[in-house]
């Protein structure tokens, strides 16, 4: 509880013949991190590093190979792609590809397969993909070309005339229209008069233009025409701007034919031939990470050495399944790590199945360290008690309730992390829908007051609206106590560390200045009871005093910031007020402005309304929310900084069967 997975450094040697079925095994278990081997001084005459496997450079090769194709069979598939809230709620079934047994043939018998089926739809469609590939260039050459002559063409000129001759030259532009009066006045000073000029609007703000000069002054020309905004654009064509483009989107139009029934052969191709590349993709990548892993090995003549990070309770099954495959011709060594090695030691988090969505957020900040504290069942509580109580509106849980769940049914089946994020959505809705109910917030008060639904009267403990200064005190000790967790999270933490002055030095003082004030604020809230505080308003003062000592012991000079700093960290619970009664006012001035509107325009602005308020409080609500998690509690007991574990994993997406 409360703590990443144990981890052991373990330790294999084995022999040489048994290397492939060793990493193999390895890879299908995932659950060991490899580093790289380093021996001891005194083997270091003897044990070298491993290179990768020879069959690397073969795999990448065909990998890539195969890649190509497969991306000119996904760019010919006739199928739309999927819209967004399609590919969110209920995207199409990923592509399951039947492998059979070849996933446990040897590798060298893959790779010569694989190759041969490369080379097979390679001649079945090379002649295609080269012709699919000159279409493809020459429509957007084409393209391209096109855009120049764009900016020109309410020239009515033929354009085979403008260019250099022997006496006189002609160029093309445009300039801003504001610039041509600069323009002209310039090409008067240089040409002496002696010049051509005609300009038409061709855009907001820019016209397009041709002139005219003799040869001795087209330099001059042209740079003063440069400082006054002139683009200068050369094209290659011979008739008028506007024919040119109708006769190259002509052009384009029938290469576009021409590609189009390219495609449709690629794509009967892709239909037959796909499955089968990217089958072997998927083998050739698991090949190739089991190749190039054998860098992290040590070797001698005929025995092999790997290390790496396990966690504790799969040491046996990883030391029985390496016996197995090596017939005992193995010595495995696993221990706990060192103290001066848990800097080093790859964190895993292990958190019941609930809480584990969860650990997003916690990763968000930063993986804990090793031997440090997983706060994930901690933050899980609170994050989703004060989001809702923040979003504090029953039909706005009920909204994030029915989107999360269609998350999870739609991407969420595909994608971990977006299945985690609907499990958040929907716990966050759930808790939001029951405060919303308990404080009155239904679209604000659109059922009770709109609708007259008096009997959800009867569900409220809590108005915000009306008990401000209730809600207030309410919010800001539920701070206290949140600050007051994670204080003495630290200290069991330190103790059972065996760091008992750093469980005395760290916050301690603000948990016993509580205890100290708690005679007082009975008296304040009692005050006919004078006599009977006496001895614990004495014991008060006096763990006030042993409060403030240890205030200053742990912050010293800077005791003052240490107070300042603790009352910020309770004032800025407020915001869980502050956020509701925003949610909860937004939604009734939407509500007051809907009805004094006709029944179309009252609907309209409603919608819009609620759906903004919806979304805006939904953002802030867990910006809010993480940030008190992640700058008032986690600063008082987690250390990020950890290395996430990253087993030696098959991690292809093709799925064996």
């Amino acid at each position: 509880m409360l703590r990443p997975v144990s981890m052991s450094r373990i330790e294999i040697a084995a022999m040489k013949e048994f290397k492939d079925e060793v990493i193999k095994r390895l890879h299908e278990l995932g659950i060991v991190q490899i580093v790289e081997y380093k021996g001891s001084s005194e083997s270091e005459e003897i044990l070298k590093s491993m290179p990768v496997d020879t069959i690397v450079k073969d795999t990448s090769k065909l990998i890539r190979g195969m890649s190509e194709i497969i991306e000119v069979y996904d760019d010919v598939k006739p199928e739309p792609s999927e819209g967004i809230f399609k590919k969110f709620f209920n995207p199409s079934l990923p592509n399951r590809i039947e492998i059979g047994s070849l996933k446990n043939a040897k590798k060298e018998e893959i790779i010569k397969d694989a190759e041969n089926t490369l080379l097979e739809v390679k001649g079945e469609i090379e002649e295609t993909l080269v012709a699919y590939r000159e279409l493809e260039i020459e429509i957007n050459e084409s393209q391209a070309s096109k855009e120049p002559l764009k900016k020109l063409k309410e020239l009515d000129i033929v354009l085979k005339y403008v260019k250099e001759g022997y006496y006189v030259s002609g160029f093309l532009g445009v300039c801003p229209e504001d610039a041509l009066e600069t323009v002209i006045s310039d090409l008067e000073e240089v040409t002496s008069g002696l010049y051509y000029f005609e300009s038409v609007k061709s855009g907001e703000n820019e016209s397009a233009c041709v002139v005219a000069c003799f040869n001795e002054n087209v330099e001059e020309v042209l740079t003063r025409l440069r400082r006054d905004g002139f683009e200068r654009i050369e094209v290659e064509f011979e008739g008028k701007p506007l024919e040119e483009i109708e006769e190259i989107e002509k052009r384009i139009k029938e290469k576009e034919l021409d590609r189009e029934n390219v495609k449709r052969i690629l794509a009967e191709s892709g239909e037959k031939r796909e499955d089968d590349l990217v089958a072997y993709r998927g083998l050739l990548r698991i090949l190739k990470e089991r190749g190039d892993i054998q860098r992290s090995f040590g070797e001698t003549e005929q025995v092999i050495f790997l290390r790496g990070w396990i966690p504790a309770e799969n040491v046996d099954e990883v030391s029985r399944e390496v016996n197995k495959i090596s017939n005992g011709l193995c010595a495995i060594n696993a221990a706990s790590p060192e103290p001066e090695e848990e800097e080093d030691v790859p964190v895993l988090l292990k958190n019941p199945k609930f809480f584990k969505s969860f650990e997003i957020l916690t990763k968000l900040y930063g993986t804990p360290k090793y031997n440090g504290i997983d706060p994930t069942l901690l933050l899980t509580p609170t994050f989703i008690f004060f989001f809702a109580l923040m979003l504090a509106d029953a039909l706005y849980g009920l909204i994030c309730v029915i989107f999360g769940i269609l998350l999870l049914r739609g991407i969420g089946r595909y994608n971990e992390m977006m299945k985690d994020a609907s499990i958040v959505l929907t716990s966050v809705g759930v808790a939001t829908f029951v405060i919303g109910a308990l404080t009155g917030g239904w679209f604000g008060d659109f059922a009770i007051k709109y609708l007259h639904m008096d009997v959800l009267k009867s569900l409220i403990i809590l108005d915000p609206l009306a008990d401000v200064n209730i809600f207030l005190l309410f919010v800001l000790l539920i701070g206290v106590v949140h600050l007051d967790i994670g204080i003495i999270t630290k200290i069991i933490y330190d103790i059972k560390r065996g760091r008992p002055k750093e469980a005395l030095k760290g916050n301690l003082w603000f948990i016993i200045a509580q205890i100290g004030m708690t005679p007082f604020i009975m008296r304040s809230m009692n005050p006919g009871g004078e006599g009977s505080y006496g001895i614990l308003q004495i014991a008060g003062v006096l763990l006030l005093i042993v409060s403030f000592i240890s205030l200053l012991w742990s912050h010293k000079a800077m005791f003052f910031f240490g107070i300042t700093g603790a009352i910020g960290d309770v004032l800025s619970y407020a915001r869980l007020m502050a956020l509701s009664l925003c949610t909860f006012g937004i939604a009734m001035a939407v509500n007051i402005l809907a009805g004094l509107c006709n029944i179309v325009l009252g609907v309209i602005v409603f919608i819009f309304g609620h759906t903004l308020n919806f979304a805006i409080n939904v953002l802030g609500s867990f910006v809010h929310g993480i940030r008190l998690e992640y700058v008032e509690f986690f600063t008082k007991f987690y250390e990020a900084g950890g290395n996430e574990f990253h087993p030696f994993k098959e991690r292809e997406s093709v799925v064996f069967k």
